[in-house]
């Protein structure tokens, strides 16, 4: 049965929900995939939630985007760990209210609850990152 992706992808957005491979211990997130991509074997996952602040790894600052995204829109990879322990998941994130100058490799990012983007009028929620409140400049 056909599922819009944003519908099956929903507890990832929602909950930062991941997966981490039972073989070595990769978290996966959002993508839920049968093959892991560390290890490639095809086995067990076991359900994990991210805690809500990460660190920064990488990050690329957006200049030319649709009307319907902030400009500009810093993008990071982050290292978010796991609320149970074990390896860190690695996030691909957009960030709202940080002003792109303020962004450095290795600053803390902190998830927070938004509306996106609409599709078809109806709107999608998921996580932007944002600087935290008491490491604002």
């Amino acid at each position: 049965m056909y599922e819009p992706p944003f519908t099956r992808d929903r507890d990832a957005n929602e909950r930062l929900a991941a997966r981490e491979c039972d073989a070595c211990g990769w978290v996966s997130f959002p993508e839920f995939r049968d093959i892991c991509k560390r290890c490639e074997s095809v086995g067990e996952w076991t359900d994990t939630e991210l805690e809500e602040r990460g660190t920064v790894q990488s990050y690329v600052v957006q200049q030319r985007l649709p009307d319907e995204f902030e400009t500009p829109l810093p993008l990071a990879i982050m290292d978010v760990p796991q609320t149970s322990g074990g390896d860190p998941a690695r996030v691909y994130g957009l960030f709202t209210e940080t002003d792109p100058e303020h962004i450095d490799i290795g600053m803390k990012a902190e998830a927070d609850f938004r509306r996106v983007f609409d599709v078809d009028g109806l709107p999608v929620h998921s996580f932007k990152f944002k600087r935290p409140r008491g490491d604002r400049l």
